[in-house]
């Protein structure tokens, strides 16, 4: 029914396409590794439609970011182009990044906000979309007869008929065979409920299909935690005085107290100050500020309440105060009870990423232990790639001071007669300062920032593929994920150090969370998301068959995570130029 979108198929591209056909036929679930630059989109979409279009199913594409939505939309039009066939797609990004009102309000309040001026006609791009029977008026009609299945386009469209671009995207959206969205939209249950009801998606009969995997169990956390700063709490505080309820305004005033105390970082015991019937003096509370117009604090507080009132072992209260920013966190330590209840909704559900490996361990952490597993590491991608594990020196703290000038030294005999850019990323920017003024003048080298406008960015980009540049960055900045630098302009890659997540109330509880649940408490908690930020980091060099890269890994410790390293990795304690030389010449490469 539908052809493969290019002239030939790279190898693991067939068994990814019959994989993903067995997984839909059979309503299970597949976990997917297979490495950047492989051309797993288009196996796994195009797998995708061929089953679900047999079986009558819709398909859900979920990206931890809108900005890595566009393969998608790409490779759909591919395979519509290649088939002659007209999947109809939309997608659709979070409502506040669609909104064309001028808001600066809360990321997390915005779907309220977003509630109150809609039920006070106060959007006029709301009110323009619909009428009082909720049909279509002429201004979104008109709208909607252009093609609106990339957001930007439908922001676009919105925008010269002053309508609401979310809705004229989900109206588009209800007929579409394949709807792509952030991850939100179906693992943050306030959002998934309304977002499936308008465009008639039941999960039993659709086809889930999730890329970057690898960042789905710490974005389940994320989704399930919350934080109120101390601010916000003496405005609720407040509030609730002058409501006229003591009872509620003094359990408020304890928490205030507790949290002016702490200094640094600590964890406390809410759990039992508020009771049921909290959450509904607060309801009342919320909607006499919405009278008024406005966000009352009490809205915060009351998903904080709710929280503490479900709190068990698998939530950390902690209070951080740090620079006269004193906060009230909740954190969800198990992402696996409430990513497995989600994924187990749908008809069937394909988890896909260059970085999910050990697949044990994410099956763990999301719960699906059940999912089947596919491996593709024997890719052309190990064969374009030298990684080298540079043991001879480590970024460790306690060694830090005296490997300082070793690190720098090594860095330098690799730059030298470099063809082409390199990045080196460190795991902090204090320690890409100590080195950069080490590396002297010879290359152009650039120094990342932390805070960068998008105009530096693509300048730096545009350095790094057009002259030997190098980019001096850090892991989890800027550049380290979610970039892709193309004609093989990046030859060399190097990770300084592995980059371990400074100690912290939270990490301590989340490893011995996981120490209790699994068994492994350091692996799960700070090795995991340390070599998944070292090989996104590692995959800048390599986006197509044709890239050639060396990576090099500059730390003894990576050797002791080898099972989360590519199988070809080599290690090196001695000169690290000889080793590469030695290396190229006895793989052929």
């Amino acid at each position: 029914m539908f052809s493969f979108p290019f002239k030939e198929m790279r190898p693991g591209q067939r068994d990814i396409i019959d994989n993903v056909i067995e997984t839909v036929n059979s309503r299970s679930k597949l976990m997917i590794n297979a490495s950047t630059g492989l051309g797993k989109t288009a196996a796994v979409m195009l797998g995708a439609l061929e089953a679900s279009k047999q079986a009558g199913k819709r398909i859900l594409v979920l990206t931890s970011k809108h900005t890595h939505q566009k393969i998608f939309y790409e490779t759909i039009k591919s395979i519509n182009l290649a088939s002659n066939t007209n999947i109809k797609f939309v997608g659709v990004n979070g409502k506040q990044s669609m909104c064309l009102l001028d808001n600066s309000v809360d990321s997390s309040l915005f779907s309220e906000f977003c509630r109150v001026v809609r039920e006070q006609g106060a959007c006029r791009f709301y009110s323009n979309t619909y009428s009082k029977d909720r049909s279509l008026k002429p201004s979104a009609l008109n709208a909607i007869q252009f093609d609106v299945s990339d957001p930007a386009d439908c922001i676009d469209a919105s925008r010269r008929f002053e309508v609401c671009p979310y809705e004229i995207s989900m109206v588009y959206g209800k007929s579409a065979d394949v709807v792509i969205a952030n991850y939100s939209h179906a693992f943050n249950e306030e959002i998934s409920n309304s977002f499936f009801s308008k465009l008639n998606i039941s999960p039993q009969d659709t086809v889930l299909v999730i890329d970057e995997a690898h960042n789905l169990h710490s974005k389940v956390q994320d989704i399930n935690s919350t934080s109120i700063s101390l601010r916000t709490l003496e405005r609720a505080h407040d509030e609730i005085l002058k409501y006229g309820n003591a009872e509620l305004a003094k359990k408020v005033k304890r928490m205030i107290d507790v949290i002016k105390d702490i200094r640094g970082e600590e964890a406390v015991d809410f759990s039992d100050l508020f009771s049921a019937d909290d959450i509904g003096i607060i309801d009342d509370i919320i909607e006499a500020g919405e009278s008024r117009s406005s966000i009352p604090p009490s809205f915060t507080l009351k998903r904080v309440v709710q929280l503490l009132l479900n709190s068990d072992e698998s939530y950390l209260q902690y209070a951080s105060n740090e620079n006269e920013r004193a906060r009230l966190n909740i954190y969800s330590l198990d992402p696996s009870n409430k990513a497995k209840d989600i994924i187990s909704r749908f008809n069937s559900a394909v988890l896909m990423s260059g970085t999910l490996k050990p697949m044990d361990v994410f099956a763990d952490l999301l719960g699906i232990q059940d999912a089947r597993r596919l491996d593709i590491s024997d890719t052309f991608v190990d064969r374009n790639r030298l990684v080298i594990n540079d043991t001879s020196v480590t970024s460790k703290f306690s060694h830090r001071d005296e490997q300082t000038s070793a690190i720098a030294r090594n860095i330098k005999k690799l730059l030298i007669g470099m063809n082409g850019s390199s990045i080196i990323f460190f795991p902090s920017y204090d320690f890409m300062n100590r080195v950069a003024p080490l590396l002297g003048d010879s290359k152009d080298i650039i120094r990342e920032k932390q805070k960068m406008t998008r105009e530096e960015k693509e300048s730096i980009l545009h350095r790094l593929k057009s002259q030997n540049a190098v980019l001096l960055s850090v892991i989890g900045g800027n550049f380290s994920e979610s970039i892709g630098i193309e004609n093989n302009s990046v030859k060399l890659i190097v990770v300084v150090g592995v980059p371990f997540e400074p100690p912290s109330v939270r990490l301590k509880a989340l490893q011995n969370y996981y120490q209790s649940k699994f068994g492994k408490g350091f692996e799960y908690a700070q090795v995991l998301p340390s070599m998944i930020k070292t090989m996104q980091a590692a995959g800048r060099g390599i986006r197509s068959e044709r890239d050639r890269c060396t990576i090099i890994l500059m730390d003894y410790r990576f050797s002791m995570f080898r099972k989360y390293l590519p199988s070809s990795t080599k290690f090196s304690s001695g000169d690290i130029i000889e080793s590469i030389k030695s290396e190229a010449l006895s793989d052929d490469r």
